[in-house]
């Protein structure tokens, strides 16, 4: 909205007035003239912040040459060490080790040269075994712990002898527990309970002692009843294997002589052609050609 002329020369007024009375708060001047110094108008150096930077004296110049110098000083000897520590260090006693690891090394490889010689020369002298000997070394038998010929080189330990009387047989293993808890029920139920204590507690002390032998306890009728059942199952998986081998033999067996018959009736045929033909060549009359 445009301002009205009464309303902006009101504004004009007021901001005329505001430049005047600053004007002569600050005593400026009107007009330029020469009668003016202006530096009435400026501040004096003593009321302003900025000071003059006071003069270094002979004592503070030479404290700080001395430092210089010490500076320098340190710089130049650093710089020396440094160089010399990378110098290789070679001087009397240096030489004097090389020398000595040198003469060692050679009156070593001296010793062991003449060593060697000393083997040769026993070696030589020592007279050497026939091979008739050597045969009959290797042939002399050696025995194992159960008196038995051993012709392995391998010795094994002579407290390692086969067990025997161990049964493996699960369905042997089996019947012979369902014996024994068959005999300890016909105890118990006959009434002689010091003989059932007493055969229980051999029985006991017989399956621990098994035990701490390394021996294995095979009386759990769970799982003797279960490896008959495996062994059964296996059986008759190998039964169906062995049966769709001997299934797939007689196959393969049947399908090669069928290519082996059918293979020489043809070249019997084509022979049998090839002399019809010929036979035609030569003008004999034969049916079919």
């Amino acid at each position: 909205m445009p301002l009205k002329k009464d309303e902006l020369m009101q504004r004009l007024r007021v901001v005329n007035d505001k430049y005047m009375y600053l004007l002569e708060a600050f005593q400026i001047p009107s007009k330029n003239s020469d009668d003016i110094v202006y530096s009435d108008f400026l501040l004096d150096d003593e009321e302003s912040g900025t000071r003059p930077f006071p003069k270094a004296t002979e004592e503070d110049a030479e404290a700080q040459r001395e430092a210089r110098l010490e500076v320098m000083q340190n710089k130049i000897s650093s710089k020396y060490l440094h160089r010399k520590r990378k110098q290789p260090t070679e001087g009397k006693a240096t030489r004097k080790q090389l020398l000595k690891k040198k003469n060692v090394a050679k009156s070593l490889r001296k010793v062991q040269k003449i060593e060697q010689r000393v083997q040769k020369f026993k070696e030589e002298k020592e007279p050497k075994p026939d091979a008739q000997q050597l045969a009959k070394k290797s042939a002399d038998p050696t025995f194992n712990a159960m008196g038995k010929i051993v012709f392995s080189k391998i010795q094994f330990d002579e407290n390692d002898v086969p067990r025997k009387g161990t049964e493996t047989d699960a369905k042997k293993l089996l019947r012979k527990v369902l014996n024994e808890k068959k005999e300890m029920n016909e105890l118990k139920l006959s009434g002689e309970t010091e003989k059932y204590a007493e055969v229980k507690n051999k029985k006991a002390w017989e399956r621990a002692t098994a035990k701490t032998m390394g021996h294995k306890v095979k009386d759990d009728l769970g799982l003797l009843s279960k490896r008959i059942h495996k062994r059964k199952k296996q059986i008759a998986k190998s039964k169906q294997e062995w049966a769709q081998r001997k299934e797939k033999i007689e196959h393969t067996k049947n399908a090669k002589q069928k290519k082996r018959t059918e293979n020489i009736k043809e070249r019997v045929d084509k022979k049998k052609n090839k002399k019809m033909q010929k036979l035609a060549k030569k003008g004999r009359i034969i049916p079919g050609f």
